[in-house]
């Protein structure tokens, strides 16, 4: 596996990976995740989006954005067949270490409700709850990840 800087014409890979992500299976959730993906394109520069290359694929991937202080883990997606591999601890080693490179003491979280149990055994702790918004209908719970030595 190698991670690598995502360009714009792996948009269309990562758009499918996020439609067809089983981490939401209710109606709701999968109108807006399906909706949001149509519209998202990796952008030219600026963002911080990386992804796991496999020999079969992109098995996964990740974007930052600045957060104050902080930076905000916005998207991070392992396709289906990836999840239980280890790939996803690999992403979300390489996300923190991209985050502290960044300057960032933490990373904030607004956690899909399927995916919470994960940030948690990666570390991250709950700091309270995101509101609905953007297009989605639930609140969603809110972590931070403090990156060691930062």
């Amino acid at each position: 596996m190698m991670i690598r800087r995502a360009v714009p014409q792996d948009t269309p890979t990562l758009r499918a990976m996020m439609a067809s992500s089983n981490g939401y299976d209710r109606p709701a959730a999968r109108a807006m995740i399906f909706s949001f993906a149509a519209g998202w394109s990796v952008p030219e520069d600026a963002h911080e989006i990386w992804l796991a290359q496999t020999v079969h694929g992109v098995g996964g991937f990740y974007a930052l954005i600045p957060h104050g202080d902080d930076q905000e883990l916005d998207l991070f997606f392992t396709g289906n067949d990836s999840q239980g591999t280890g790939l996803g601890r690999r992403l979300f080693e390489h996300m923190a270490d991209r985050a502290k490179a960044l300057g960032a003491a933490r990373v904030v979280i607004s956690s899909n409700p399927e995916a919470v149990g994960f940030y948690r055994r990666m570390g991250a702790v709950d700091v309270g709850v995101s509101p609905p918004g953007d297009g989605i209908s639930w609140e969603r719970p809110k972590l931070a990840l403090v990156l060691p030595g930062a």
